[in-house]
């Protein structure tokens, strides 16, 4: 059979997160640790003349990244479509298994549990949640509450965004303020990004719609949530393991994690309960 040189591709959206929060690619996968500590609450007394002064120590903690490790899973091809092909079958397949990586990293750095060899994604890690006003649905108000609900020095980061799916957008982007005012505006091309309510976004799929108790929207600095990635990625060739089939297959590992480092920088909106 005559194959058209030529391969139609269906395509979904995923990612969105990866490209607003802090990356950090590594040589090797060993686990770092690194101090924190909150001093939000510390400000310094008023004491009279001759008068001893209180004490205060700091305290720290500390957050780690490790490495989890993720598989494209065994691509089996045939030897014959490899060399019979009018395709390049082996960079169609090399793409093939780079975006089966790409998509679970995304899902999990929004959807991993941190239990087991999943990371804590994002819905496990924003501990600070806002309730909606409804339970599938929401109102200008609930995106200013939110906005509003970060404290003002994650605000004035240049890393601070919104973070929804795209069936939220299409819901805010009808939205007006109490002034008949449009939450959404577009972009200026060459000037200015889209914003809501004077924010910028980021469209990541892997985030929940809009339902009781669910995270559906993401408000804060993403610079504080960190994805590390290996460097080392190889795409394996495996000839003799399926030599007995005059077949190759083909493989690819990759190593990630990622946290959020300050629990206070990002808050969620949540469903209102059922």
């Amino acid at each position: 059979t005559t194959m058209l040189n030529r391969l139609v591709d269906i395509m979904k959206s995923f990612g969105g997160i990866a490209g607003i929060c802090q990356v950090m690619t590594t040589e090797s996968g060993e686990a770092i640790n690194w101090p924190t500590s909150d001093g939000t609450a510390e400000e310094g007394e008023l004491i009279g003349e001759n008068s001893v002064t209180s004490e205060d120590d700091i305290e720290f903690g500390s957050v780690a990244l490790g490495a989890k490790k993720l598989s494209s899973k065994v691509i089996r091809v045939s030897n014959e479509l490899l060399s019979d092909s009018g395709l390049d079958m082996e960079a169609y397949i090399s793409n093939r298994i780079g975006l089966r990586l790409w998509r679970g990293e995304s899902r999990y750095l929004v959807q991993g549990n941190g239990s087991g060899l999943q990371p804590k994604g994002l819905e496990a890690a924003v501990t600070g949640t806002v309730a909606a006003s409804g339970a599938t649905a929401i109102n200008w108000k609930d995106l200013n509450a939110i906005k509003h609900a970060v404290d003002p020095a994650y605000r004035a980061m240049p890393g601070f965004r919104f973070a929804f799916n795209d069936n939220t957008l299409k819901l805010i982007s009808n939205m007006e303020d109490g002034q008949g005012r449009p939450l959404w505006l577009p972009a200026v091309a060459g000037l200015a990004p889209a914003t809501i309510l004077g924010v910028q976004y980021a469209i990541d799929q892997a985030i929940a719609d809009i339902a009781a108790n669910k995270k559906f929207l993401y408000a804060g600095d993403f610079n504080r949530f960190i994805l590390r990635r290996i460097k080392y990625m190889a795409l394996r060739r495996l000839v003799e393991r399926y030599a007995d089939y005059d077949q190759t297959g083909f493989l690819a590992f990759h190593r990630f994690d990622c946290v959020l480092e300050d629990t206070a920088a990002i808050k969620a909106l949540a469903g209102k309960s059922a």
